[in-house]
């Protein structure tokens, strides 16, 4: 049965090409009997927020609203956010075939004392936006090996390792911001008309510069004391920096082909990357001589290893769907007058809601589709979108850092030894505190 999530991946990006709804609602389908037959190995998260989903849906169904046109665009949304999820995902077939990266620290110490927090966090930034959450396995994996030779005690081998582990992180934390490969992009654009990625964008360049120029003051001096410390042993060859360069590069050039993708052609930046990924993945393996069905498998078994990432994307857009249907929205924008004060309290209470959803233990992917589905009901109703949108924008953003239960919280913590609390909190909290206030303001500019 793995060969139904290939299936369903291809279905959705055939319908992205063809724009034949029909083929989104098979997708959805297929990923259906997918999960309907692989319950048991799905987490217990994702389970949870399945059964919950299920209540809510039967009620929906006793409800007597519910109609098979709604239900083809919870199948549809359902297959777009997986089929999101698993084509950028495909970047994990590569990122095992990079040897080269494991020269990822010595490299980025290289630069000037003063802006290696920058330069950290830029690199992880432009990797992440490729690379997903492999950027966090390979930055903390490659890290050990780093400070292995090293010569540094174990006091400065800690500061080293949370320097880098918390600039990693928040350069993830860019992603939402300024990559139209971020699951923040894909939803508000898909689910809120009229709103694009470059809309976002300017944004999401203020709020990344707030992030940088608050945190380059907290943290450089911990990325300077793992410069400092003596390597134990010579360098490696120097093949090593023009091959990581090029990287590098080619991440940036692939952002810049999915913006000219978007700009030539009916697609959003987002619908563009989708595409352009798994053919650069495809390309990549077969030029490297692999056989068509041993690229098969790899697809295959790599989409099947992200199950319960694709369930959450995917179950998540069900929910919000069948949110925006049962709450009253036209009762909440009669009663929400079009001031600017009474925008500016939807957009923080969608800025902190995020973030305090996130620190109950709601993924932020779930808060951000029942959010932004309320948001497009309310904007049929002459609600203005742009201010909440921003502020959803910025709030995903800062959920990554603050939540415990976040996979990239909890992936540094098994890295580290520590509680996800103690990355969430101990690590970030001074900072994001530091940082509300203004992104709080930056949704007015919109």
């Amino acid at each position: 049965m793995l060969v139904l999530l290939p299936l369903a991946l291809a279905c959705e990006l055939l319908a992205l090409l063809t724009r034949l709804p029909a083929l989104s609602v098979a997708s959805g389908c297929l990923l259906l009997l997918f999960f309907a037959c692989h319950w048991r190995s799905l987490m217990p998260y994702p389970r949870r927020l399945g059964l919950v989903t299920l209540a809510l849906l039967g009620f929906w169904l006793l409800h007597g609203e519910a109609n098979w046109a709604q239900g083809q665009r919870m199948l549809a949304s359902a297959a777009y956010y997986g089929a999101f999820i698993g084509a950028l995902g495909l970047m994990h077939c590569l990122v095992k075939r990079l040897q080269q990266l494991g020269e990822l620290h010595r490299l980025l110490l290289a630069g000037p004392p003063a802006s290696l927090y920058p330069g950290y966090l830029l690199s992880t930034f432009a990797l992440g936006s490729i690379l997903s959450f492999g950027m966090l396995n390979l930055v903390c994996g490659s890290l050990d090996s780093h400070l292995q030779r090293r010569d540094c005690n174990e006091a400065q081998r800690r500061e080293a390792s949370r320097g880098v582990m918390v600039t990693a992180l928040r350069g993830f934390a860019l992603v939402p911001l300024l990559a139209p490969t971020s699951v923040v992009v894909a939803i508000l654009t898909r689910e809120l008309p009229g709103l694009s990625w470059p809309q976002l964008l300017p944004f999401g360049l203020l709020a990344s510069a707030v992030l940088l120029l608050a945190g380059w003051p907290l943290d450089n001096r911990r990325l300077r004391g793992l410069k400092q410390a003596r390597p134990l042993a010579a360098p490696p060859a120097q093949a090593a920096p023009a091959r990581l360069g090029g990287l590098l590069l080619a991440s940036l050039a692939g952002i810049l082909a999915i913006t000219a993708l978007a700009m030539l052609t009916w697609l959003s930046a987002t619908q563009a990357a989708m595409l352009l990924v798994p053919l650069a993945v495809l390309g990549a393996l077969l030029g490297q001589g692999n056989a068509p069905l041993a690229v098969y498998r790899e697809v295959r078994d790599t989409l099947a290893g992200m199950r319960n990432e694709t369930f959450i994307f995917a179950i998540s857009a069900v929910l919000g769907g069948l949110a925006a249907s049962l709450v009253p929205v036209q009762a909440l924008a009669d009663q929400l007058s079009l001031t600017p004060a009474a925008l500016f309290g939807l957009a923080s209470a969608g800025l902190l809601g995020i973030i305090l959803l996130a620190l109950l233990g709601v993924a932020p992917i779930v808060s951000l589709s029942l959010f932004t589905a309320l948001l497009a009901q309310l904007a049929t109703h002459g609600v203005p979108l742009m201010q909440p949108a921003v502020a959803l924008l910025i709030g995903f953003s800062l959920a990554m850092l603050l939540s415990p239960y976040g996979p990239s919280a909890l992936l540094l913590a098994r890295h580290a030894g520590l509680s996800p609390w103690r990355i969430a909190f101990g690590w970030n909290g001074r900072f994001v505190a530091l940082v509300l206030g203004p992104l709080l303001l930056l949704p007015l500019l919109a």
